[in-house]
């Protein structure tokens, strides 16, 4: 309603909301992207969304890189900063995307610590032009009643869907630090492998080189 209220400013308030939602706004997704597929259409709000969400990721990732580790730890804590800079600066760029991609890692956070490491601008903003609006889509067309209508057997699969986002909210909860030393143990081992590999491998042409 309050952008509605906004009549033809509407579309940049919304915008401005998913801004403020990326860099300083503690507010869920969900209450951020469906408003806007309930006032205009699901195709809109996904690229007003995903317009938003781009830039504040853009802002976020600048504090990161122009203001440093005590700006960062300003905003989301010492812990969370520590936590995250060891993630990404230690196992690097597939890690930084899976964590984009599922739902138990603070996104927002993200993008302000990867201005903390050695990651590449570019490298950053094609992860969010490729990510990102996917999942705002997944939100916006789920949230207008476009895939799931709010009537008949939507009902059934909206409660089905309610439920199974209560116990992963719960279990995102209970078990993140858990999940997140797995991912990590994970990917650690196949870095290891990847680069065992390499260098076995160039032991092997060194030898048949030099004989």
């Amino acid at each position: 309603q309050i952008i509605r209220n906004t009549g033809s400013w509407g579309m940049l308030v919304y915008i401005f909301v998913q801004i403020l939602q990326v860099v300083i706004l503690p507010l869920p997704a969900a209450v951020c992207y469906i408003p806007g597929s309930l006032i205009w259409d699901a195709w809109t709000a996904t690229l007003l969304a995903s317009l938003g969400v781009l830039i504040g990721s853009v802002i976020a990732y600048g504090i990161g890189k122009v203001f440093g580790k005590k700006v960062v730890m300003w905003i989301a804590g010492r812990e969370a900063t520590e936590k995250y800079a060891g993630y990404l600066g230690s196992k690097g760029k597939v890690v930084f995307v899976l964590m984009q991609i599922l739902p138990f890692f603070p996104d927002d956070i993200l993008c302000m610590v990867a201005g903390l490491t050695s990651m590449s601008f570019l490298f950053f903003f094609i992860t969010m032009i490729a990510v990102r609006p996917l999942i705002i889509a997944a939100y916006c067309f789920l949230g207008s009643g476009t895939v799931i209508p709010f009537k008949g057997w939507g009902v059934a699969a909206w409660t089905a869907i309610f439920v199974g986002f209560i116990v992963l909210a719960v279990l995102s909860f209970k078990y993140q630090e858990r999940f997140e030393k797995w991912l990590i143990g994970k990917f650690s081992k196949y870095r290891k492998a990847s680069v065992g590999n390499t260098h076995r491998a160039g032991e092997i042409a060194s030898k048949e080189k030099f004989g």
